[in-house]
């Protein structure tokens, strides 16, 4: 869940992307899971899933590494669009929440590496 005010628009990176919507400053929280707003998907809940939604979740969802089961989780909200960077503006800290590496201007996208919590980024990074 974003906790600080985001929006979306086209990114230079890919597609759409999640802008900030005010000044962030460096250390700020900016995403934490949150039960409830971050869906949760098993494998074996994707399976019983039709094929069209079980695509949204390969594109919109990420796996954590950090879970031992492999499982999805969906953000409902714009962080969903967040896009990868090899330098990001977000880094995980130690509870797995996203806090902000610099300072960052509204209007600038927000992004992170996806290599360092999502198991299928080589597949969404076309590798």
């Amino acid at each position: 869940m974003l906790v600080v005010k985001t929006k979306l628009e086209y990114s230079s990176i890919h597609g759409l992307g999640c802008f900030a919507g005010e000044d962030i400053v460096a250390g700020q929280l900016v995403w934490r899971f949150e039960p409830g707003v971050d869906l949760v998907f098993t494998e074996t809940e994707l399976q019983r899933l039709p094929e069209s939604f079980r695509e949204f979740l390969r594109v919109y969802a990420y796996s954590p590494v950090a879970h031992a089961e492999k499982t999805y989780v969906l953000c409902i909200d714009h962080a969903r669009h967040m896009n990868h960077s090899d330098s990001p503006s977000l880094l995980e800290n130690s509870n797995g929440d996203n806090i902000a590496a610099r300072d960052i201007r509204k209007g600038e996208e927000l992004t992170c590496n996806y290599l360092e919590f999502d198991r299928n980024a080589g597949e969404k990074l076309g590798g």
